[in-house]
């Protein structure tokens, strides 16, 4: 959610007029608490996280909001404080839930703010149906399908966690233990295969509302372009799918079109998109964002490459990715280097006629594209 929030802090220049004009930002104008919280009833999670707002102008990412009390709050008085898990994250498991009462969330900060969230009523959500996927020459495409007979879910909300299997452009089978000394990599220094997992950040939201079922056909939640790294060996995505209320579903929908649209001198201005969550006194600064309660259910694909058409299977070696080189296994025979010169952070390939292959990290460690060498627990 806290990618979401950089609309609420600045104002469109004037585009097209030579000199452009910048508004001037009141400090109450980015300080802004931004709360994205949830309370998953199918085992009494809470996951709540805070942050705060930044200008636009500012690269920076969003400030997390450390030492807060955060807590969950039900119909009857009860509360169910959240455990501080890492910056911003608050988390609690096994909280008792009914649908018998309503949910809010309570807030207060190391600044002495305190907020609450509006009450809100525990919402079931269907299965998703079926998660499919289809190319054209240029995007891989994944939809997901939901339907609820009933027709009690009327508006749904989808985020997804997707994990990658790669490879790094050269085999690196040697590694410098001491200088001009190499010996060949044991099985967990193997720096070949790597697995990527990274979360969803855009507003993925639906509404049925027009229809006369609650079904969702070929709702499209991610696009992946032919030659990335993503579909190089095996593309796992889970997608979470959660039916949300109305307001909720108005409320992301003010936010994406807002966070979508800034930029242009025609487009619409930015407007008070806030959410559910108030302030107790009206000095403190302005909350965004929304905390609902009901039951998630998600689906996982796995995507082999093998499967896929011969563009989406070229990928090309990451930018500043060198060819390798010749290490001689002594000086003087056309080497710019020997064995003798290798240290620590050189990286060797493989055994060649004259000595070894030499390359650079980008080409050989699969580490620096942002991976890890464990595959995940759920990886098959």
């Amino acid at each position: 959610m806290r990618n979401y929030i950089t609309i609420l802090i600045c104002l469109v220049g004037l585009s097209g007029c030579l000199d452009p004009y910048f508004p001037p930002l009141r400090p109450e104008a980015v300080n802004l608490l931004v709360v994205d919280g949830f309370l998953d009833t199918s085992d009494g999670t809470a996951s709540v996280t805070l942050s705060r707002g930044v200008p636009l102008t500012e690269p920076n990412e969003f400030p997390s909001v450390k030492g807060a009390f955060v807590a969950v709050e039900d119909g009857y008085g009860n509360s169910y404080p959240l455990q501080e898990k890492d910056s911003g994250r608050y988390q609690v498991t096994g909280i008792p839930t009914s649908g018998n009462t309503n949910y809010r969330l309570h807030l207060f900060t190391s600044d002495h703010d305190e907020y609450y969230s509006d009450f809100v009523a525990p919402l079931a959500t269907p299965e998703i149906d079926s998660i499919t996927y289809a190319t054209d020459s240029r995007m891989l495409t994944i939809r997901v399908n939901t339907h609820d007979d009933t027709n009690q879910a009327r508006y749904f909300r989808w985020a997804f966690e997707e994990t990658w299997n790669y490879h790094a452009a050269i085999l690196s089978m040697f590694i410098v233990v001491a200088p001009g000394q190499l010996e060949s990599r044991k099985y967990d220094e193997m720096i070949f295969y790597c697995w990527n997992t990274k979360p969803s950040h855009d507003i993925l939201a639906f509404s049925s509302e027009r229809l006369s079922r609650s079904i969702v056909s070929q709702f499209p939640v991610q696009y992946i372009p032919a030659g990335s790294i993503k579909l190089q060996m095996r593309y796992s995505i889970l997608v979470k799918q959660t039916a949300i209320s109305k307001d909720e579903y108005h409320y992301l929908e003010q936010l994406r079109k807002t966070t979508e649209s800034i930029g242009g001198l025609f487009d619409p201005q930015p407007g008070s998109v806030t959410g559910n969550i108030n302030r107790e006194q009206k000095g403190s600064p302005v909350a965004v964002g929304y905390f609902s309660a009901g039951r998630s259910t998600e689906k996982r694909i796995y995507i082999d490459a093998f499967t896929l058409p011969k563009e989406f299977r070229e990928i090309y070696p990451p930018a500043g990715c060198l060819q390798p080189d010749t290490v001689c296994g002594s000086p003087g025979n056309g080497c710019a280097l020997s064995v003798s010169d290798l240290r620590e952070g050189h990286m060797i390939g493989t055994a060649v006629t004259k000595g070894f292959t030499l390359t650079n990290a980008l080409c050989a460690d699969c580490r620096v594209q942002g991976g890890t060498t464990t595959p995940p627990d759920f990886w098959e």
